[in-house]
């Protein structure tokens, strides 16, 4: 394909499913901002917003030649990170998402001192939960979470690079959400 930058959606997507490489980046460069706008729109995070698209991308190119376009290219894209975004939330990626679903889920006539007592008891747990885990791990989730810094900055001051604090991250946030899940259960079995 001579000129990538005047071709139709459609016409990428044919190309794509060749694996050109040309096509993918033209792809790329169309739609990744207009993506991690609408991620961080959804996460309010911008390296989990930037992660989002980075899967998408990822998963775009690795199954491209399979792959089958039941709409246009654009509402395909927005719906794959909407829906990436819903997941990560789903999954409790962030430690206001447990705390939230903690407190959400109080009874309405639960006292307020109790239902303040009891996130505060489950924040020791996540801080306990925090504290088992290893140097490396505590380091790269303190930053992220704590410090807010996107996993490039995390990367340039620790010394890493940017995909080990990306792995870092994963492993450690299901490490938590094995660990707090159980805890988690049992705390809000005991709250009715």
């Amino acid at each position: 394909m001579p000129d990538c930058g005047k071709a139709t959606d459609s016409e990428l997507v044919f190309q794509l499913r060749k694996k050109d490489h040309t096509a993918f980046t033209e792809i790329y460069k169309r739609y990744w901002r207009t993506l991690f706008i609408h991620a961080f729109k959804i996460l309010k995070d911008e390296g989990e917003a930037t992660d989002v698209v980075q899967d998408i991308f990822t998963a775009l190119w690795t199954r491209a030649d399979q792959w089958q376009l039941e709409s246009t290219l654009n509402a395909y894209l927005y719906t794959a990170v909407r829906n990436r975004c819903l997941k990560a939330i789903a999954k409790g990626s962030r430690r206001e998402t447990f705390v939230e679903e903690l407190t959400s889920s109080f009874n309405e006539d639960t006292n307020t001192t109790d239902a303040s007592l009891n996130v505060r008891e489950f924040e020791r747990l996540l801080e306990d939960g925090i504290k088992q885990l290893p140097p490396r791990m505590q380091q790269v989730y303190r930053k992220s979470r704590e410090e807010g810094l996107t996993h490039k900055q995390i990367a340039e001051e620790i010394g890493i690079t940017e995909n080990s604090v990306k792995t870092t991250m994963h492993r450690t946030l299901n490490s938590l959400r094995i660990k707090l899940s159980t805890l988690l259960s049992l705390f809000l079995f005991f709250l009715k």
